[in-house]
Order: C-alpha cells, then structure tokens, then sequence
C-alpha cells in the first residue's frame, strides 16, 4: 500500500494530527462547530485563518438541527470544507440537497443506517462524499457496535451502487483514535469493500474533494 498518495480527511485535535501526518500524505484538520444560532463570520474566518496558516487544509463539522444554518454556513466564503455530521434525517436529506462537501456518519445515534435510495441518488446527482468514520465503533459497546457495522455495510452498498464519493477516516478527536492507512483500509473491507474500493476511499475520492478545496 505504499504507491498510492493516502489522504486522512477528518482530524480533530491537534496531537492526533501531529501522528496523523507521520502516517498520511495530507492529512485534513476538522473544527467541529455546534450550530444553534448564526456564528460570529469575523470571528470565524479569522479562526479558520490561522488553521489553514497552521494545517493548510481545514474543515468544518456542522453540528446542528437547523438546515437554515447549514446553508448558511456554506453560503459564505469560509475556504474550509464543509461536513455536516449526519445523524437527523432531517439534518442529511438538506445537507445532501445543498452539496455540502460530506456528510460524516449518516448513520450516527440513528436506529437505521441515515440513507436510502433516494438520497444516495441525491448524493451522487451533488456529489456529497459520504465519509464512514471509525470513532463511533471506538466507543460503542459490542451491542452498539455490531449494530453500527450493519448501518455501515447497507450504506456502503447504497453508495457503491449509486457511485456516490466517499472516503474513510478515523475523524480522531484524540491522539490515541488516530488509525494508520492500512488500519482504515481494514475497517472499509469490514464493512463490506473490496480491497481497491478500500485504497480508493483513502486516496482517489479524498483527492476529489481536495481538488474541489484547491478551487476556492
């Protein structure tokens, strides 16, 4: 696995990107932001300034139950990517209407896997990635865990039969859930991925999206 370019999208803590980068060839710093009202934007952009001066490449999570702040959020030129973490279905229908750059975990405290047919068309027609995070599994217990794995695997096969972009990451909110290349390649082909769909997920589809960052 040493000939491709592998891509970690979803960092969130500054130590965990420190071991990130010894293991990936670009790694992605999140900044996670809880959404009940309109942000400061002066305040914000000049947080986002000194990410990118300090990781280069920068992404916002979304975390709210308000699609109006979504659309918000994006409408602004912040030169972030923009996540949403998925979990309402409310929350991941308008986030794949609106193309947001990912939705993070549709599945996240869900009974069901987040998606059907209907908004994997919808995210391969606005080319949303779908990014499959491992820190859920990490602190689920085995009941909670199995249960994940199974949302995952229908997910995963809605979007390899839509074509729809996704990537794989360890979204780390700590040193220790930060996951090498070959261990995120292992969790894609658990949940149902065949070993070049796998690479794919943490090289050609991250550089996808990296490209549409690379624009702004």
């Amino acid at each position: 696995m040493t000939s491709l370019q592998f891509i970690e999208m979803d960092i969130r803590d500054a130590k965990a990107y420190e071991l990130a980068e010894e293991w990936f060839d670009e790694v992605v710093f999140t900044k996670k932001l809880k959404l009940e009202k309109s942000p400061d934007y002066g305040k914000l952009k000049e947080e986002l300034k000194e990410l990118r001066e300090r990781y280069k490449k920068v992404a916002l999570l979304l975390i709210t139950n308000k699609p109006s702040l979504i659309r918000e959020v994006k409408n602004r030129n912040l030169k972030a990517l923009i996540y949403v973490q998925g979990g309402s279905l409310k929350i991941n229908r308008f986030a794949l209407e609106i193309g947001v750059d990912a939705l993070i975990s549709p599945e996240f405290g869900r009974r069901d896997s987040g998606l059907d047919h209907v908004l994997a068309r919808l995210a391969a027609k606005n080319d949303v990635a779908i990014g499959f995070s491992l820190a859920p599994l990490l602190r689920a217990n085995p009941y909670e865990r199995a249960n994940i794995l199974k949302f995952m695997m229908r997910n995963w096969r809605l979007i390899e039969k839509y074509k729809v972009p996704r990537f794989l990451t360890s979204s780390a909110e700590s040193f220790w859930e930060v996951r090498a290349p070959r261990d995120l390649a292992s969790f894609g082909i658990a949940i149902g991925m065949e070993i070049p769909q796998a690479k794919a997920s943490i090289s050609f589809y991250p550089r996808k999206i990296l490209e549409k960052l690379e624009k702004r």
